[in-house]
Formats: structure tokens, sequence, C-alpha cells
């Protein structure tokens, strides 16, 4: 079989994720397009809360993960795709290696906790928690997709001796602005956003900072801020902050999980989007952004070294406290707004579009079933 050619159609995958990860659905849906043009009868075996919160069925069919756990031997598959970090992944996945189904696990943040060491007590739990489940993963699956170059060096560093069957494989995304009809008019990209959960990895109080020294500076420009993330307590003791909200200089939706029709709104109409974070593997942020057209700025860490080109999609700046420096490249693309968007737009499509990454899923996908050990023999 050519890696190039499509799946022969009786072949059949499932694309599973038992914890709700809202950030992760539109990911879900791009991989399951993409496998459905390569002749993959395709599958969503989803945490309950995705059913109501978006329509898989457009991509394949839909079960939810409890209904799958009491019967799974009604499900027919060949191979799944494990797309983040859960408590039941690695009982699930024993499961489905005894019945002989490759597994394939997206392992997200590949960083030992000690590199992590800057961020807020409760994302640490979270990134503690995340590991040892990964761990207890990495033994059952069959093999592993790392999401960029950087996740795939650390993983080669710190976590290779778990499963040596290794790809690097990017985020995907179907492209929600041609979808969305949305346009990409410059006067439609009013904000410079702060744009997904606002913590420390995210450096958001250094959005929150520079956005009111901007102002105080008597910059033009129109911040906004939308997220999960609850900032009441934070407006309620940043007066300065709760000021400009209620003059209309910082937008801000927060508390409650939005759709991704809400935040592709919110990236649509962006300028600019802040990538400037302090610890990042690889940013969904980022790859959702150039969908929309929206530049980013961001620091030379992670993999943003990998996808930004300074004056095509965005621009780097030396630290997320250096106001006068970022004011520059905030407004230098602005200034330019046009030419970024064709750049990120080219970014986008030859990078984290689902149709790029075509030939290297199925190469992934030809070997992963090639190599596929019955559990049994592990």
């Amino acid at each position: 079989m050519e890696a190039s050619g499509a799946m022969a159609p009786s072949r059949s995958i499932a694309v599973v994720s038992l914890h709700f990860s809202p950030a992760h659905t539109s990911h879900m849906l791009a991989y399951g397009k993409l496998l459905r043009e390569l002749g993959f009868a395709v599958s969503f075996v989803l945490d309950e809360r995705y059913i109501e919160f978006a329509n898989f069925s457009e991509a394949g069919s839909v079960t939810a993960a409890g209904v799958y756990a009491r019967n799974p031997a009604a499900g027919k598959f060949d191979t799944a795709i494990f797309y983040n970090a859960a408590m039941s992944n690695s009982r699930l996945a024993h499961t489905m290696r005894k019945r002989g189904i490759a597994v394939l696990y997206v392992f997200h943040e590949p960083i030992p906790i000690m590199l992590r060491l800057k961020e807020g007590w409760k994302q640490i739990l979270k990134l503690i928690v995340a590991k040892y489940c990964s761990l207890a993963m990495l033994r059952e699956c069959t093999g592993v997709l790392a999401p960029s170059r950087f996740a795939r060096r650390h993983y080669d560093q710190y976590f290779t001796r778990y499963n040596r069957n290794v790809h690097t494989f990017p985020l995907l995304f179907d492209d929600e602005l041609e979808a969305s009809g949305a346009g990409m008019a410059p006067s439609g990209r009013r904000y410079f956003s702060f744009l997904g959960n606002a913590h420390k990895a995210h450096a958001f109080e250094a959005f929150v900072e520079f956005a009111k020294h901007a102002i105080r500076s008597g910059s033009a420009i129109e911040f906004a801020i939308a997220t999960k993330s609850d900032l009441t307590a934070t407006l309620e003791h940043d007066k300065e902050l709760a000021r400009y909200r209620d003059e209309g200089r910082i937008r801000i939706q927060h508390g409650r999980v939005m759709s991704n029709q809400e935040m592709n709104q919110w990236y649509f109409s962006s300028f600019c989007v802040w990538n400037v974070y302090t610890c990042s593997t690889q940013s969904g942020v980022l790859a959702r952004a150039f969908m929309a057209g929206a530049p980013v700025i961001a620091l030379r860490m992670g993999s943003f070294p990998e996808y930004v080109l300074p004056g095509v999609n965005g621009e780097f700046v030396d630290s997320s406290d250096a106001f006068g420096g970022m004011l520059q490249a905030v407004e230098k693309i602005q200034a330019d707004i046009p030419a970024y968007v064709a750049g990120c737009r080219k970014t986008f499509k030859e990078t984290f579009h689902y149709r790029a990454n075509r030939e290297a899923l199925a190469h992934i996908l030809l070997n992963t079933r090639k190599g596929n050990i019955p559990c049994a023999s592990l």
C-alpha cells in the first residue's frame, strides 16, 4: 500500500478523548476529516460533555466514552488515536491492545515538571497528574505523536525509554475561517488580544500590565481578553483594569467556556494575538491565530521559533516586560496588517491545515499497523 494513497474503505479508526478539553475540539475534528479523506471509517469515543459542545457527527460516528467502556467489543476499530491525557486512558488502551487495536497517543506536553516550576501550584498539580497518566499510556500504546520539533526533542531526552516509537506530527485544524465565511478585511481587525487560559505560563499578568502601559502612554490600540478563566477577583482587585474595561479600552469576556464559533470571532477581530508565553511546548492559540489570519508576538522559546517568521506572520520580543519594544512590535504589525494576514494564512495552509499533513499521517498509520504488537507479548 502506498502512503500517498487512500486507505481501504473497510479500515476503521477511532479518535478518543476521555477528558473534556474544549480547546482540543477543533484538532480532533480535523483529525476526523483527514482520516475520512484517507478512506477510513471514522468514529469518535468521547467524554459526554463533548457531544453537547460540538457537532462531531460531521466527521464521523460518535459514541459516549461510558457507553463504549461498557461494551468495547461493539467498537470494530483497527486503530485508535488518544488525543489527550486522562486517568482512564491506559486502562482502555490496554483493553484495545488485547483486542489487536493499534493505539497512538498524542503527547502534548513531554516536558519534565522541573522545567515548569514557575507556574502556579494548581497548574503544577494538573501537570503532575497528567505526567503520570501519560507515563502509564506510553507503556500501553503502539506509538506516540509529538506535536512539534521542540516537543520531540524533549520526548527523546526524557521519555523515549518508555516508548521508542515516536513521530513528530503537528496540531491540526480545518480551515474554519473559510468555513465560516469570515472576512479578513483589516478594518475588522480591531484588537490586540489575549485569547485562552489566563495563567502564569501564558503570562497573563504581563499582558494586563502591557495594556495598561500602552493606554497610559496615549496609544490608540484597543485590547481584548477572551478566556474561560474567571477574572472576577482580578477585576475587583485591579481598579485600573476594571476602569479600562468600563471605558471600553479593554474588552473582556471571561468565566465560561466559549464555543469554537465564539472564540473564532475573537481571533477574526484581532490584528495581533499574545503569544508571549513563559512556558509552551506548542501553542494551539498560535495555530488558530494563523488560521484566522491573526499575527502573533512571542518569545524565542519553546516551539515558537519553528513557526513565527518576523515580518511575515508575527514578531518576537525580548521579554514579557520589555514594554517599549513590545509596543513598537505591535504597532509595526498594525501598520502593515494585510501583509501579515497573508503571511499567517500561508503558514497555516502549509503547516497546520489537515490536508497539508495527509502524506505524513498516512505514513504513520501504515507503519503503526505494521508494527503493532499484541499486548500479551509486550
